[in-house]
């Protein structure tokens, strides 16, 4: 057998796990050293399937049978118990041709040993002449010995590759670079814009935005009113609640005389709004309506009572009823009052002040206010 075919089945020995790796490589040297003229490694003491040779010298060489006329050495397996590995000696006899003596301690149980390489079976002497195995010439490949020289046995299990990790790194880093090619197109083509549109507002409509800016804040702000229907007054605040009937009595508001009519009439809740602005008094109150009072009669108890005082009438249209009163001495103070029924509420308007004809102007001008956000009730 060749030392080629060795190999080969040294690789599907170890393919097939009938032997383990550090045994393959102890035998895969073996061969090599064998086929290139090197003395083999001394086997592992477990195997035992090899056959030993011993070469005795003869001891009586009268004994040994006529010397034919080959020349060279022969060898002869001899078995021998609780040896391992092959041994061989060579016994030369004077002048004679170099013969070998066979002893055979008992027979051999095991298969003949496959013949050795051609150049194995040479006269030691002779090895130095005879052609050396092709890994022993001086002309190699240039990459004989490096990587790139082909494996065999365990070392191409033992392959393992390594671009795994690069080309996950690949793929993160492709996977960064597109995200951040999206964020910068969604920044390129919609921040951008709505950046310049704001740039253009404000530099040619700076007045605009400052307005839109005031509109909202004063939607957004709810002024602080009483519970009914009140609207802004404009001025300094002198009054602002609402109170339940009985405590309006106690406080005397809006008047005594006043506290006590409403109560009569079935009012449950008084609330109050009054400013003041240069000595000028502006007031709206909203008298809640009971469940068992009757609009009509309020309205028309309320204005009895303005009438007792010698207010004068002024108007009567819509429901909406004004007095006026003139100064009374020591008083300087003009009164503009009107009352009318809106939304299960009576309500009252007054403006009243030292300056007659601005106390009339201011009047006119907030009664109308009032009735546009509260109509009176038809």
């Amino acid at each position: 057998m060749s030392w080629q075919d060795e190999l080969a089945q040294l690789d599907s020995a170890l393919a097939s796990g009938q032997i383990s790796a550090d045994e393959y490589r102890t035998r895969r040297d073996r061969v090599i050293a064998q086929a290139s003229g090197q003395s083999a490694p001394e086997p592992p003491q477990q195997q035992q399937s090899a056959e030993p040779t011993q070469v005795f010298r003869p001891v009586n060489p009268a004994q040994q049978p006529p010397q034919q006329p080959t020349f060279g050495e022969r060898t002869q397996a001899v078995g021998q118990q609780g040896q391992v590995g092959d041994r061989t000696q060579v016994v030369g006899r004077g002048n004679d041709a170099d013969s070998t003596q066979i002893v055979s301690n008992m027979p051999p149980t095991f298969p003949p040993r496959p013949a050795p390489p051609p150049w194995e079976t040479l006269h030691p002497q002779q090895q130095s002449s005879m052609t050396p195995p092709p890994w022993a010439n001086e002309e190699l490949p240039p990459e004989f010995g490096q990587q790139s020289w082909p494996r065999q046995g365990p070392e191409v299990f033992e392959e393992k590759s390594g671009g795994g990790g690069g080309k996950t790194v690949g793929i993160v880093i492709a996977v960064v670079l597109v995200l951040a090619l999206a964020g910068g197109a969604i920044w390129f083509f919609g921040f951008r814009d709505k950046g310049d549109d704001n740039q253009a507002g404000g530099n040619g409509g700076g007045g605009t935005s400052q307005e839109q800016s005031q509109e909202t804040t004063t939607t957004t702000e709810e002024p602080n009113l009483p519970e009914g229907p009140f609207i802004e007054l404009p001025g300094e605040e002198v009054l602002n609640r609402t109170v339940p009937m009985s405590q309006a009595i106690t406080d005397q508001q809006p008047t005594k005389d006043e506290a006590a009519l409403l109560q009569s009439v079935g009012v449950s809740d008084v609330g109050g709004l009054v400013t003041e602005d240069n000595g000028l008094r502006r007031g709206i109150w909203a008298f809640k309506l009971g469940p068992d009072s009757n609009p009509s009669d309020v309205l028309n108890a309320m204005d009895g009572l303005y009438q007792q005082a010698q207010f004068e009438l002024v108007s009567n249209e819509d429901g909406v009823l004004v007095r006026k009163q003139t100064p009374i001495p020591p008083s300087d103070q003009t009164v503009f009052r009107a009352h009318y029924i809106t939304d299960g509420y009576l309500v009252r308007v007054e403006v009243y002040g030292a300056d007659s004809a601005n106390v009339e102007s201011e009047f006119n001008d907030l009664i109308a206010k009032e009735k546009k956000e509260f109509p009176p009730a038809s």
